[in-house]
C-alpha cells in the first residue's frame, strides 16, 4: 500500500476474518476533521490490498459515520474479538464493536502530551461490508 502520510497515518492493526480467507487492515489516517480510520481487505497477508468501500475516503470509522460523536476523531484503537489469542481473528456475523481513544474537541490544550484521551466503544449498526462476509 502506498498513500500520502496522512492517509496511512499510524495505528495499524491487521484481523483474519472468521471461517475465510479474508484479511482486513485498518490504518489511521487524519484530516482537517480529526482522526479516523480506513479499511482495507486481502485474500493472504501476501497478497494485494485493496480499498473495501469506493467511498471516496474507504472510511471505517470517522465523524462522518459514527452517531453522537463525543471525540473530535477516532485514534488508536483495536476490534473487540471473540477470542483471546494472537490470531486476531473476527467474527462478522456478529456487530463489530471498536475500543478506540478519543479526545472531547472542546478541550484545549498547548501540550500534545496533555490531550485529556479516553476510552470509548463504537458498534457497527446495520449492513457493513464486514458484515457481508457473515457466512
Amino acid at each position: 500500500m502506498s498513500e500520502k502520510t496522512e492517509d496511512l497515518f499510524e495505528a495499524s492493526n491487521t484481523y483474519r476474518i472468521a471461517n475465510t480467507n479474508t484479511y482486513i487492515t485498518l490504518v489511521e489516517a487524519i484530516s482537517s476533521k480529526g482522526r479516523y480510520f480506513r479499511i482495507w481487505k486481502s485474500e493472504g497477508l501476501g497478497g494485494k490490498w485493496e480499498p473495501f468501500s469506493s467511498a471516496p475516503m474507504n472510511a471505517f470509522a470517522s465523524r462522518d459515520n459514527v452517531e453522537r460523536p463525543w471525540s473530535e476523531g477516532i485514534s488508536h484503537g483495536e476490534m473487540v474479538r471473540t477470542n483471546a489469542d494472537q490470531t486476531m481473528t473476527i467474527d462478522p456475523c456478529r456487530p463489530l464493536e471498536y475500543l478506540f481513544q478519543g479526545n472531547d474537541p472542546e478541550v484545549h490544550v498547548d501540550d500534545y502530551i496533555k490531550l485529556p484521551y479516553r476510552l470509548g466503544v463504537i458498534t457497527a449498526k446495520g449492513d457493513n461490508p464486514v458484515s457481508a462476509l457473515c457466512r
